[in-house]
């Protein structure tokens, strides 16, 4: 790993949260999850719903695709059929089907800090399997949305910066040619 990729792990959240101008959407614990996916629809770049209580304060997530399939199973439970494997399944099935808040579907919160690092974020995305993080203020409130397109990008231009100017020293050994006789 070279140095520029290195230091761009240790680049802040707070510093890439905006590189695609991303904006948080937000909704209540109760909010109806039709008029939920509506609002989603028009703001499809942020594909992690982030779900507040009275108090604005983050209590859980809800990916669009969770979203989408609590709809689906209303008018077409047959479509999610397939993916029933054992008793999990059947339950989740259950669930969705009889899901009519943004509170019955979502998932625990996903949230970090904006002195955290990208490569923490990664880290809890990835773990997570989730494709956006919300950006918490010190009392649980939204303060933004990380997406993980948004980490890619950063990556993205730390590995072009080390293609367009690598660091000679590290990636290789430059070694003077011998002296010609006599000199």
């Amino acid at each position: 790993m070279t140095s520029g990729v290195r230091l761009a792990r240790q680049t802040s959240v707070a510093a890439c949260q905006q590189l695609l101008a991303i904006e948080p959407l937000l909704a209540n614990v109760d909010d109806d999850l039709l008029a939920t996916l509506r609002r989603a629809s028009a703001q499809p770049a942020t594909r992690l719903i982030g779900v507040v209580d009275g108090q604005g304060r983050i209590v859980g997530v809800l990916p669009i695709v969770g979203v989408a399939e609590a709809v689906v199973a209303r008018v077409a439970p047959e479509a999610l059929l397939a993916g029933i494997n054992d008793v999990a399944d059947v339950a989740r099935f259950g669930h969705q089907v009889e899901a009519r808040t943004v509170g019955d579907v979502m998932v625990p919160p996903a949230t970090i800090a904006p002195q955290a690092t990208i490569g923490e974020a990664f880290q809890v995305m990835h773990t997570r399997r989730l494709s956006g993080l919300y950006v918490v203020d010190a009392e649980g409130r939204p303060a933004g949305y990380l997406d993980l397109l948004e980490l890619a990008v950063r990556y993205v231009d730390a590995l072009e910066a080390d293609v367009d100017h690598p660091d000679v020293g590290a990636r290789k050994q430059v070694v003077d040619p011998p002296a010609p006789p006599g000199a």
